[in-house]
């Protein structure tokens, strides 16, 4: 059972690291720096964000971007624009004090330092685990935010439970949904969309099956959103201080409301006039593979005649009984049928594929 959200003017939360536990105050926020500041990098951040927060330190935010297009920057929040979205969350998931929840996520970047100011803010008891690409805890608890990425890492080779697992900062892979579906660790699944501008997620979606990945994306009540004249989402949070925000992120309109998410802009192959979001090609692609491939990701590469030739590169131990041309074409066979021959891959090869430490793909180190 959901608890009721927190009265926010007196929370009283903890924040737990290994067998040692802090009030989530500024002397707790003192004495955590004083000796677990020096231990790691992640702790000096974790350290630093919460010391900020309890001084009452403008801005209440400042986070760096990805960088997955382009260089990474420094984007600041006011406390104001902060404390909106994180009661946006503690409203929606109706997280109250108390709740058990795991911080897995860098304090670097927006997502991980909204998981600490929620516990701050809402009274939590915030569990610190490094933040890798194979997290792990002990035990059940109420709230873990994840990158796809991770989650797949944690599911694999990690431990502990989630009642409510919110998945964000890339698209959610087929595979990686039917895995957590199957598994009795995992209770709610839920995938945001949102960025380091807007504050973390302004939508959300509940993912209970796997038809879900075609569901759309609600904005939160306090958000609206809409396209602009080349199909890209432009965000309103007027209480997060988000004015107009113009995305590179393709949506559609779907006809029970909200919005279905088709990729980046930026991304999207232009092969003999047809364009085409590589995502719906990696989402088709993973309804089809077999259990061996590893990863998988849809690119353009430069072409003579189509200006760009769709190539989908594959990851995985090839089985000896296995035929690397035959299997190839099977696939490209059966992509076809589910996309059409115009945004079927021209091309299938094998090998590495590059992704930055959040698990997104470098689609422009392969073209």
């Amino acid at each position: 059972m959901r608890r009721k959200p927190p009265r926010l003017l007196t929370p009283r939360g903890t924040i737990h690291l290994g067998g040692q536990r802090w009030p989530a105050s500024a002397i707790g926020a003192t004495e955590f720096n004083r000796t677990q500041a020096r231990r790691a990098p992640w702790l000096k951040e974790v350290a630093d964000v919460w010391q900020r927060w309890q001084k009452g330190d403008e801005p209440g935010m400042r986070v760096t971007t990805s960088g997955t297009t382009g260089a990474p920057r420094l984007v600041e929040h006011s406390r104001k624009a902060v404390l909106s979205s994180v009661n946006d969350t503690l409203s929606h998931f109706e997280l109250g004090e108390g709740t058990q929840a795991v911080l897995a996520l860098p304090a670097s970047f927006v997502a991980g330092q909204a998981m600490l100011i929620r516990a701050l803010v809402g009274g939590w008891n915030l569990t610190l685990t490094p933040p890798s690409s194979e997290p792990t805890w002990q035990g059940p608890f109420d709230f873990v935010a994840l990158t796809p990425h991770q989650a797949q890492g944690w599911i694999d080779r990690g431990e502990g439970s989630a009642g409510i697992l919110l998945l964000g900062g890339g698209p959610v892979g087929l595979p990686l949904l039917r895995a957590l579906l199957a598994n009795p660790r995992v209770g709610e699944i839920w995938e945001g969309y949102g960025s380091s501008e807007t504050l973390t997620h302004v939508a959300l979606r509940h993912l209970r099956e796997e038809a879900d990945l075609n569901a759309p994306f609600l904005p939160l009540p306090s958000v609206s959103m809409k396209l602009n004249e080349v199909g890209c989402m432009v965000v309103h949070a007027p209480s997060r201080e988000v004015h107009a925000h113009a995305t590179q992120d393709c949506f559609g309109a779907h006809p029970d409301g909200g919005w279905r998410w088709l990729g980046r802009n930026d991304d999207v192959i232009n092969t003999g006039g047809v364009l085409v979001h590589p995502s719906t090609i990696e989402q088709a692609f993973g309804a089809i593979c077999e259990p061996w491939v590893t990863d998988w990701v849809a690119y353009g590469r430069p072409d003579d005649t189509l200006g760009q030739a769709l190539v989908l590169r594959v990851q995985g131990s090839l089985p000896q009984s296995v035929h690397a041309a035959d299997v190839a074409s099977s696939w490209r066979s059966q992509l076809k049928d589910l996309v059409g021959t115009a945004k079927a891959p021209r091309h299938v090869e094998w090998g590495k594929i590059p992704r930055n430490k959040h698990g997104k793909a470098l689609r422009r180190d392969l073209s």
